[in-house]
């Protein structure tokens, strides 16, 4: 597998790129389920080929360029945070889609950096991964 430059890796609402990101991170989630019995004499069994509680997590960092995230974080109307226009794109084409949910968001600033911004979003339902070419 080909290496690819970490800055083609972006975060995008409505295919326009979110603006100060530095750092984007995925993390995909998902439990067995735990079918143990006494027959397993102390050792975990899964039920086979079933997850549940499947997510992707999806972060963002950086500098608070534009105030789209602090603007829908901010918004005391709960629907602003449930997006169905999120993508993740890799270097090389890859790309993870679907409704996501911001469920966290946070402003640093310190006297001598610019106003940082990290912001966190979870699928809500399936989502789309679309192999690059």
């Amino acid at each position: 597998m080909a290496k690819q430059a970490g800055r083609l890796f972006v975060l995008k609402k409505n295919n326009v790129t979110i603006g100060g990101g530095l750092e984007h991170g995925l993390t995909v989630n998902g439990e067995p389920i735990d079918v143990q019995s006494k027959e397993d004499l102390g050792f975990v069994t899964y039920l086979a080929d079933t997850l549940v509680g499947r997510s992707c997590v999806v972060t963002i960092s950086g500098l608070d360029s534009d105030k789209v995230l602090r603007g829908l974080a901010l918004d005391t109307d709960p629907a602003s945070v449930f997006l169905t226009d999120i993508t993740l794109e890799y270097g090389d084409g890859d790309v993870l889609s679907g409704d996501f949910v911001m469920t966290g968001f946070g402003n640093t600033g310190s006297n001598d950096a610019g106003l940082q911004f990290s912001a966190t979003f979870t699928s809500d339902g399936q989502w789309t991964y679309t192999p690059g070419v």
